[in-house]
């Protein structure tokens, strides 16, 4: 329950300029401040627990862009020869990096956003004018969630075997070729031969195949069941909506948001904040140039206005998260 309610247009407001920030600047200071704030906000926040599926998907990821971009991109004047002629450069290392950093800090914040904005609320904001297109937006955000959440339901049933999901034992083995499986009289033979390590290493393999297939049968049935529920529900949600005349007149909503001192000292902030970073982005604080030759020193340090003007653009819903709950405390 928050006792501090922030209308949700200022929410899309202040969460648009952050990820448009986190594309723009490249400083390594404003950098690593974005992420260890934004990390403190989603802790705040709950979203703590979604962290290790954000980083099974980040990790992978990051790597790639880390190793690829090295590759594919050889300007720099720094070059590091791996072998021969065939080198990497320095700056090209520094870009992956911070690309893969921008991912991160953008994934967090669509999380944190998530978080504070409600499907419902999205609607409240853009039902009246852009009703297909708030209807879009919502049934994408919603989507992935409700997919991996159904299909952890029938994931369980199948573990339960409550409804005949779960596969035979002996299911993995039907699809092995003739050749590949063992009869009885040449196993006997190699128990007689002290288990030869042959006949060993072909069980095991016939073993793992036959795994291998049992579960990507598994999961082929899981997901085909989950598309299929979610397809039958989307259909009954269709006539639900066209039974009680969505888009045939001016939309209503149940939900009622009005603007507020705590709104408008929520934009005072966003908006004296952003006018002065914009001043230092003008000014080349806050990026640096990588290519042709990084002109970035860790010595110099970023204790200045425009640093501070930065830190107190997101401090603003850490602020609430601790407020509310010293609150709650007392």
């Amino acid at each position: 329950m928050e006792l501090t309610s922030i209308h949700p247009a200022v929410y899309l407001l202040y969460y648009f300029i952050m990820v448009l920030f986190a594309f723009i600047f490249s400083d390594p200071y404003f950098v690593v401040t974005f992420l260890v704030l934004i990390l403190i906000l989603i802790y705040l926040q709950g979203v703590s627990s979604e962290l290790k599926n954000i980083m099974k998907l980040f990790i992978p990821l990051s790597i790639l862009i880390m190793i690829l971009n090295p590759l594919l991109n050889r300007t720099g004047a720094h070059k590091i020869y791996l072998w021969s002629n065939f080198f990497i450069t320095y700056e090209a290392i520094a870009y992956g990096i911070l690309m893969s950093l921008a991912l991160l800090i953008v994934i967090l914040v669509f999380s944190s956003y998530n978080r504070s904005v409600s499907y419902q609320e999205m609607l409240y904001i853009f039902s009246k004018k852009l009703p297909i297109i708030s209807m879009i937006i919502v049934m994408a955000l919603r989507f992935i969630p409700l997919i991996n959440s159904r299909a952890i339901e029938v994931q369980k049933l199948n573990n339960l075997k409550s409804n005949g999901i779960e596969l035979d034992e002996d299911d993995g083995e039907d699809i092995l070729d003739d050749s590949n499986k063992l009869n009885v009289d040449e196993f006997n033979s190699n128990i007689n031969t002290d288990y030869d390590s042959k006949f060993v290493n072909k069980l095991k393999s016939n073993k793992r195949i036959a795994a291998i297939i049992k579960e990507a049968k598994t999961l082929g049935k899981i997901m085909g069941i989950t598309v299929s529920w979610s397809l039958e529900e989307s259909m009954f949600t269709a006539k639900s909506m066209k039974a009680r005349g969505y888009n045939a007149t001016e939309r209503t909503s149940y939900l009622s948001y009005k603007f507020g001192n705590a709104d408008l000292a929520f934009l005072a902030v966003i908006f004296i904040t952003v006018a002065i970073i914009i001043v230092g982005l003008l000014k080349g604080i806050g990026m640096i140039n990588i290519y042709p030759s990084i002109n970035f020193s860790f010595s110099n340090l970023p204790f200045n206005i425009y640093y501070l003007a930065f830190i107190v653009f997101l401090l603003p819903l850490i602020y609430l998260e601790i407020k509310e709950r010293i609150l709650w405390r007392n």
